[in-house]
């Protein structure tokens, strides 16, 4: 092969969505919900013979490979992004969506 040839460079990675939303001041709900979503939250029950229960529920960013970049802007995979995009749909809170490759 001489200098004008090109090699062929083959690339490793796996496919992640990035996904950027922007609620409004006036969105209160839809924040705290959407930070329920990715961070998690704990309820406590009072029961009916005067003790607590505390439940605990994980949220998104728990999972494998998701990752906060930056405010309101969160890595995962393509199933969990999918969940994540139609939650935000169903608030109805735009979001702009990348396709991005990342090292394993």
């Amino acid at each position: 092969m001489n200098d004008t040839e090109e090699e062929a460079e083959t690339i490793e990675g796996v496919p992640r969505l990035i996904v950027s939303y922007d609620v409004r001041r006036d969105q209160d709900r839809a924040n705290v919900r959407i930070h329920q979503y990715l961070f998690g939250r704990r309820v406590t029950v009072k029961l009916a013979n005067g003790s607590r229960k505390r439940y605990r529920y994980s949220g998104l960013l728990v999972r494998p490979d998701a990752e906060r970049l930056g405010q309101s802007v969160i890595m995962m995979r393509e199933k969990d992004a999918g969940e994540f995009i139609s939650f935000l749909r169903r608030l109805k809170v735009p979001c702009m969506v990348w396709h991005v490759w990342c090292k394993p």
